[in-house]
């Protein structure tokens, strides 16, 4: 008779940590199978993007490999099958997928750490850390330095994220609202909003993929670091701790190895002549803490 499926997740859920801590050596994998379901969103250049060939491409698909890679289950690396998610549907996703149809068992999809989502989910990591930034068409000269300078500017959010949160804080103009990013950068191009307001990697990946094959060109402001640090985790179904602290040690592990400032740089289009390590290090890299709160007890 068939497992149902969210029986499975949990016991997959619960092997991980026991099998690739090496202390169930001949555990067999959860429902016979060595992978799970991630959900990535795809329309974030350089974070994850669909690609035309079918598959996922950024600094998110190429952490889950590499931190994947490092779990075993009945002694086989796990791996994983890329499903779509996006801002307004990942946490159905992640819970029964029926919006979406598409069923994660963990999302990697640049959600920053939140009070709220502790509470209902599992957070493992964090794998960045980021500011908000701003962007801007690549031609718009204005100068966009810190927080205040924002209150005279169409700015264009997501809503229901942190930076729609921040901008309410700053004050100025009225928000202008999209339902995600790719919207807002509409609002840019058609001249209804001066500027997006998101996590600054998210916006250097798209300025660094944009002005090709007739797209609109953009920047983001170099130095506008705009409120609080946001620590981008994975997330799973609440009531997985030890699957969420085994993600958390094997993303501690990854943070330590050049891979990851070399992706970083790869992805994001930080050049050297731009950015120093220091630089990148000081304001990308995160401390992956074993935080009681992040990981349910």
């Amino acid at each position: 008779m068939p497992i149902p499926r969210p029986l499975r997740l949990a016991v997959v859920l619960a092997l991980l940590a026991p099998a690739a801590a090496g202390c169930g050596g001949g555990d067999k994998p959860a429902f016979g199978s060595d992978r799970i379901n991630i959900g990535f969103k795809g329309d974030r250049p350089g974070m994850s993007e669909f690609t035309d060939k079918g598959t996922y491409d950024g600094f998110e698909p190429h952490l889950a490999t590499m931190v994947t890679g490092t779990i075993t289950v009945g002694g086989k690396p796990l791996t994983y099958t890329a499903t779509p998610v996006t801002t307004a549907n990942w946490e159905d996703a992640l819970l029964d997928g029926q919006a979406n149809h598409n069923k994660a068992d963990l999302v990697i999809a640049d959600v920053s750490e939140r009070d709220d989502l502790k509470k209902e989910y599992d957070l493992a990591g964090p794998y960045l850390q980021t500011p908000l930034g701003v962007l801007l068409k690549a031609d718009d000269t204005r100068t966009v330095g810190k927080a205040e300078d924002l209150r005279t500017l169409r700015v264009c959010v997501s809503t229901g994220t942190t930076a729609e949160a921040q901008l309410n804080e700053i004050g100025g103009l009225p928000p202008v609202h999209g339902e995600n990013l790719t919207q807002c950068l509409a609002r840019v191009d058609d001249g209804t909003a001066d500027a997006v307001l998101s996590d600054y990697l998210v916006l250097k990946g798209v300025a660094a993929n944009s002005g090709s094959n007739g797209r609109r060109a953009y920047r983001v402001a170099r130095d506008a670091h705009i409120g609080k640090t946001q620590f981008l985790m994975m997330v799973l179904p609440k009531g997985h701790q030890k699957a969420c602290e085994q993600l958390r040690r094997a993303i501690n592990d990854y943070l330590q190895t050049p891979d990851w400032m070399n992706s970083l740089r790869r992805y994001f289009d930080f050049a050297p002549a731009d950015f120093t390590d220091k630089e990148l290090r000081d304001t990308f890299q995160p401390i992956t803490t074993s935080a009681g709160d992040r990981c349910s007890a």
